[in-house]
């Protein structure tokens, strides 16, 4: 064993917490750590279970591989204990975590980060930007549960703010043709049925069927359900699909980066799209609707599902019509105003 792993599992061993893990769970924890290519975490928790481990009714462990802890070097004391937390992380309850969530860990001052897109069917999850094998545990005793990642995880993380998305008019057909060709939905149509979005699917296929091959896209789409329920009359279909796409790319990717709140054009004329944070930070909105999952996304399209059609543009309260009797007095003041004016002429003229 290098010197300055020993040096820090002693460090570790002094920490004065009291254990409640049982011999038999980290037995059992080790000698699959140690059979699955973990063996560098398996030596880690062997050695510092008994006195790194708070009294907690249950322990979730994050680990990076082998070759990993191989290339990274050595890792701090700090640093391992921001990859224990003392939550009860089931598989099914990381995939439902939503975006911006804390979860707590052994680091007092640092709690990692939810950064996930939102799915119902997602296998991965992110936090702080690292992806975790959620879909297959490493090991799991009903206390004790440790899940893979792909590197270790950085404790002062922080998404890089972006102030804009450099949104532009996106050329469509009744733009001059530069010979670039249109753009092919067949994959994003066929991903957006399966997964009950099939109205906005056959409108981005009847709508933006002539778009430029060179134009990015983010479609936000309301399920069926919703859509079905929308709509009063058949005028409304065309702008009310506009108002739900933007001129740009706004993959997961990007809406995790923005400064919010970030306004954004839409292909909608002078509706605006703003990207919020939700109240209790845990999800993200666009004008007030959440978005509730990833569903598709290519070099030049992006297609995220909300959980509700977005609301229209206010239209402006009509003027009331005046009365009759209004009507007659507005006439006799306009025929009032012609005769003093022709009085004044008929003075000027006769000279009086």
């Amino acid at each position: 064993m290098a010197p300055k792993l020993f040096i820090s599992l002693i460090l570790f061993s002094l920490l004065s917490f009291s254990s409640c893990l049982s011999n038999d769970s980290i037995s059992k924890a080790v000698e699959i750590l140690s059979n699955s290519g973990f063996l560098s975490m398996a030596l880690t928790l062997e050695f510092v279970s008994k006195n790194l481990i708070p009294r907690s009714e249950s322990l979730t462990i994050f680990t990076p591989s082998d070759s990993t802890f191989a290339s990274f070097g050595q890792p701090s004391l700090c640093l391992l204990k921001f990859h224990f937390s003392p939550k009860s992380l089931t598989s099914q309850s990381l995939r439902s975590l939503p975006f911006n969530s804390k979860i707590p860990t052994f680091s007092p001052s640092h709690t990692l980060l939810v950064t996930s897109p939102p799915s119902r069917d997602q296998g991965s999850v992110l936090l702080n930007g690292v992806k975790v094998n959620a879909s297959s545990v490493i090991y799991d005793d009903g206390w004790l549960r440790i899940f893979g990642i792909e590197k270790f995880f950085d404790p002062n993380f922080r998404a890089s703010p972006r102030t804009n998305l450099d949104c532009v008019a996106s050329a469509r057909d009744d733009d001059e043709d530069d010979g670039d060709g249109s753009m092919s939905f067949d994959e994003a149509i066929h991903e957006m049925k399966e997964k009950g979005y099939s109205i906005m699917a056959s409108f981005l296929e009847l709508q933006m069927g002539t778009t430029k091959e060179s134009t990015l896209l983010t479609l936000l789409a309301p399920p069926d359900e919703k859509m079905e329920s929308y709509f009063s009359n058949f005028s409304d279909y065309s702008s009310v699909f506009l108002q739900h796409v933007v001129p740009c790319k706004m993959p997961w990717s990007v809406l995790i980066d923005l400064d919010y709140p970030a306004a954004v054009p839409t292909f909608l004329e002078a509706y605006k799209i703003t990207v919020t944070l939700r109240q209790d930070q845990e999800g993200l909105l666009v004008n007030k609707v959440l978005i509730i999952e990833n569903v598709y996304a290519d070099e030049r399209l992006a297609v995220l599902g909300i959980g509700d059609v977005l609301p229209a543009v206010p239209q402006p309260e009509p003027k009331p019509k005046p009365s009759a009797q209004r009507r007659r007095s507005i006439v006799n003041l306009e025929v009032l105003k012609v005769l003093v004016g022709f009085s004044s002429l008929v003075l000027w003229i006769f000279g009086f």
